[in-house]
């Protein structure tokens, strides 16, 4: 590629990152990966991205280029392996880290991303090795608590469990996001100590910092639920699926609340050999790019400009491909399915759906003591979690009613309760055969990134089942918001 042609496909990049369009900023991307001009500093931009629009193979390239550029720059090799495990690439991740040297970026920052890695490996020791020397670096570093505390439970006499409780007068200082942190460790140590009273104050204690910078907009969550469900039904999705050519049977959908036991359902699926992976994908969001609205207006809107519904369906194969490889099957198990289900019923005609529902009160307590990275707002906050549950509700009863032949409604207290009868269900649903492995999910090896990276690792069990119990008195604003809620619902017709 001569110099003025990486200039036209970077100039074509930038302005296609301005202009929001996805396709062409892809497009003059790969065009710079394959005449692989030396743009420097600026293959990290490009990696970066490539990773937000779902493309993992250029993005990974584009940042081997950029730490080739900086061959003697530590933080270079750093940026690539962070990449490398934000993208579920762990194990490279990790082989990666052996090459940056100790103290890079910080004696801290490096112990706990090498421990972070080791948890969702399942690494346990190499985990706790390193996520105590991180702490040794910085005691009031809240997330390596928060991540010894995700590795297992610390039930009374654990010294782990020890030292994170008594960090907590010297959190006093900390940056409020280490000091929120630091009370979902606490909340979870105590809870795992039966500790009820403690552990809900912790909880409450760092949700209430992290809602005063990251509230919940109610009006946006009950706006996106309403659109996407407008414009979509059996005719519109019918007259679409009879333009897609292509075989969608390769993705299969895992949805309900967060903490519903959709983590375990996905545990079972990938146990089967005719799977070969799942995680919370999310690429739905990369086709809603491509489209005007949510709605079924959004769609055929595209379509009626000329796009092709095999084109989206395509794309988000190829994303999903993107991750798990070509061979196999693969679970998306992405927390806001329920707001795209009319785009995968329309695209993915071949793809099932498992819809997971949870006592709603043990899913409320279960979701308010976990600490959600990103995309969870409503979290923080019972009356809020309840809101957002009312939602969901409606959706659920939407969906479930206009697709009942797409969608397996599964209930997590009888799948707990009884797998011989359960799994079989989900393997039908799914057309796939009976395999021994699937009843025993638990001996299945993978990574696991969701915050119930300790729960899959047990036998199937029914200890969550009216875990919400002992918190009952503590979970009154859910309650009583909730059962308003559903009260002044309009009967399902």
């Amino acid at each position: 590629m001569t110099e003025d042609e990486a200039i036209t496909q970077l100039r074509r990049f930038v302005a296609a990152l301005e202009s929001g369009h996805r396709g062409d900023a892809n497009a003059a991307a790969f065009a710079l990966l394959e005449g692989n001009p030396p743009l420097g500093d600026r293959w990290q931009s490009i990696a970066r991205v490539m990773q937000t629009n779902g493309e993992y193979s250029a993005a990974h390239l584009a940042m081997q280029r950029y730490a080739a550029h900086r061959p003697a720059d530590p933080n270079a090799r750093f940026a690539q392996a962070a990449m490398l495990a934000q993208t579920g690439q762990l194990e490279q991740a990790w082989q990666t880290m052996g090459q940056v040297p100790f103290g890079v970026p910080s004696p801290s920052g490096h112990h706990y991303i090498r421990g972070t890695i080791a948890v969702n490996l399942g690494q346990i020791e190499q985990a706790e090795h390193h996520l105590l020397a991180a702490l040794d670096a910085d005691p009031a570093l809240g997330q390596a608590m928060l991540s010894l505390a995700a590795a297992r439970k610390r039930k009374n006499g654990d010294p782990v469990g020890d030292r994170i409780l008594a960090a907590e007068p010297a959190m006093t200082g900390a940056p409020d996001l280490e000091r929120a942190h630091y009370h979902y460790a606490a909340g979870r140590v105590h809870f795992d100590r039966g500790e009820a009273d403690d552990a809900f104050g912790h909880f409450a204690e760092g949700a209430a910092l992290i809602r005063s910078w990251r509230p919940y907009d109610a009006s946006a969550d009950t706006r996106d639920a309403s659109e996407c469900r407008q414009g979509f039904d059996r005719d519109i999705v019918e007259r679409v699926n009879k333009t897609v050519t292509i075989d969608t049977s390769q993705a299969i959908f895992v949805t309900g609340l967060p903490r519903s036991g959709t983590t375990l359902v996905e545990q079972i699926l990938v146990s089967h050999s005719a799977v070969s992976g799942g995680e919370e994908l999310g690429r739905m969001a990369v086709i809603r790019r491509d489209l005007n609205s949510l709605s079924g207006a959004g769609l055929e809107g595209y379509l009626a400009k000329g796009g092709k519904a095999d084109d989206l369906a395509a794309l988000y194969l190829h994303l999903g491909q993107e991750r798990f490889g070509k061979e196999g099957r693969f679970v998306d198990k992405a927390l806001n399915t329920s707001r795209f289900m009319g785009l995968i019923a329309a695209l993915l005609p071949e793809a099932p759906v498992i819809w997971l529902r949870r006592d709603p009160v043990d899913c409320a307590w279960s979701a308010f003591r976990t600490y959600f990275i990103h995309g969870l707002d409503w979290s923080w906050r019972l009356e809020d979690i309840a809101d957002h549950f009312a939602l969901e509700d409606q959706l659920f009863e939407h969906w479930s009613r206009m697709f009942p032949d797409r969608i397996l409604v599964l209930d997590y207290q009888d799948l707990v309760r009884s797998p011989e009868t359960q799994i079989p269900r989900i393997l039908d649903h799914c057309q796939l055969p009976p395999e021994p492995q699937v009843f025993r999910p638990h001996e299945t090896k993978r990574i696991v990134s969701t915050a119930s990276v300790m729960q899959v690792r047990e036998p199937i069990n029914q200890s969550a089942v009216g875990a919400a119990g002992p918190y009952l008195h503590h979970l009154a604003p859910f309650v009583d918001r909730y059962r308003a809620l559903n009260a002044s619902a309009p009967a399902t017709p």
